[in-house]
């Protein structure tokens, strides 16, 4: 296998043990081979370690390694922003300086542009407070979402900051903060995405897409045209506006393209990286795109993930609610497109028994009844696709 090959191999196998191990623990592929892996990244291997570091060193090297990652994944540290935004220059460092005077002047407005917007969207992204729930704040947030009495129940507290929960809320104790609807805590812009940041995320995700496909592009036409010049110098009589690729088996031209890497490692090496590690980014952009048209985030996605095992478990019991209940002391009028009148009730979810059923009422008997199939259960932040963006987008 030559250099070519190796690299390529090598870039390939990282990208998707890097995919498997982000991308495993979501809810839809939890179950898959991909999920399989993620278990074995993050619990098998590790926990095999820990058992051979136990028996030879009585656990030291262990107790080391669970500090440390229990500082790169549950404290607030710049170092994994840091660590991307670092990786991000260095490889435009050394992709650009070779690159740049072989681009046309269109190509190479797109190509500083793209450069730019991810270094924007991701500072903007790690900086920005708009999702921070404040007393000053804290009225507004309380009025732009219902409460579905399924995800979310009015009355809840938080104890550290001090106030009702507003629908869609956490609080991350990452942050220790609470904030407007709460995607999740991303340890790659040392943020929690939510009201205000969610849109750079998706304008981090999408330019850091198109900036590697394109540089992946880039280094297909650069190095192409490296072979083409070589390939009509050893071949005077042959055609200079076809190229040199057509007729050719694929071992033939993964030879030639092995020789352009090699000739120009500088584009070669990092235009294979972007190659192979666009798909991790656009497969993130993507996972975001369903959950806009789903109409819930991550964080909510984990929740419905549980109501749908409760469901499938026979634990889910529901009711319609009579016409304008609401608890007006925890429960302020919101103008929201769609209205719902279920109230469920899980016999595994503490917080949907405490909030919905009354004392002295108990499921199974008038007006509960067993929900059999999650498609009997309204989400009632769904508003289809576009009317969902555009909630993305309001300010």
């Amino acid at each position: 296998m030559g250099l070519f090959k190796k690299i390529a191999v090598a870039i390939l196998s990282i990208s998707f043990v890097v995919f498997c191990a982000l991308f495993g623990g979501l809810p839809r592929l939890r179950h898959t081979p991909v999920g399989f892996i993620n278990r074995l990244i993050w619990i098998k291997i590790p926990g095999l370690l820990f058992a051979i570091d136990k028996a030879l060193t009585g656990g030291r090297s262990a107790s080391f390694l669970r500090a440390s990652g229990n500082y790169l994944m549950n404290t607030n540290h710049p170092l994994v922003l840091i660590f991307y935004l670092l990786v991000l220059f260095s490889a435009q460092l050394i992709f650009l300086p070779s690159a740049l005077p072989r681009l046309s002047s269109p190509q190479l407005i797109v190509t500083l542009s793209l450069c730019f917007l991810p270094y924007y969207t991701t500072l903007t992204c790690a900086f920005s407070t708009a999702h921070h729930i404040t007393p000053s704040t804290h009225a507004r947030h309380m009025r732009e979402y219902p409460f579905d009495h399924v995800l979310f129940h009015p009355g809840q507290w938080c104890e550290t900051c001090q106030h009702l929960k507003p629908p869609r809320s956490k609080h991350c104790r990452i942050c220790n903060v609470c904030v407007a609807k709460q995607d999740h805590h991303c340890i790659w812009v040392r943020n929690c995405l939510g009201r205000g940041t969610y849109p750079y995320f998706l304008g981090m995700l999408g330019s850091l897409g198109c900036m590697l496909a394109y540089g992946a592009y880039l280094t297909y036409l650069i190095l192409g045209r490296t072979v083409q010049w070589k390939f009509l110098e050893k071949n005077p009589g042959y055609p200079e506006e076809k190229w040199w690729s057509e007729g050719m088996s694929w071992g033939q031209a993964s030879s030639w393209w092995g020789w352009a890497f090699a000739e120009d490692i500088r584009v070669g090496a990092v235009g294979l990286l972007a190659l192979f590690t666009a798909p991790l980014a656009w497969g993130l952009f993507g996972y975001h795109v369903y959950l806009i048209w789903a109409g819930m985030t991550t964080n909510e996605s984990f929740k419905w993930e549980e109501w749908s095992e409760d469901v499938q478990d026979g634990y889910v019991f529901r009711r319609e609610a009579e016409r304008g209940e609401r608890n007006e002391r925890w429960e302020p009028e919101v103008e929201w497109p769609a209205r719902t009148a279920q109230r469920l009730v899980s016999r595994a979810n503490k917080m949907s028994l405490e909030s919905e059923l009354p004392q002295g009422m108990s499921l199974g008997q008038e007006p509960w009844v067993p929900v059999n199939d999650m498609a009997d259960v309204v989400n009632l932040y769904d508003l289809g696709f576009w009317e969902n963006l555009r909630d993305v987008f309001r300010t």
